[in-house]
């Protein structure tokens, strides 16, 4: 995968994110858990 291709697919992944997050209730709480289980895994 090129650079650029791969740039256009981190901003798509991003928008979508975010539209999800501010129009679909309940999303943002799903993902906040999720990040924050990932980052306590993970955190040294």
């Amino acid at each position: 995968m090129k650079a650029k291709n791969y740039l256009i697919l981190c901003a798509g992944v991003t928008v979508v994110t975010a539209i999800t997050i501010l129009f679909v209730p309940g999303v943002s709480d799903t993902i906040e858990t999720e990040l924050l289980t990932f980052l306590s895994t993970n955190a040294r």
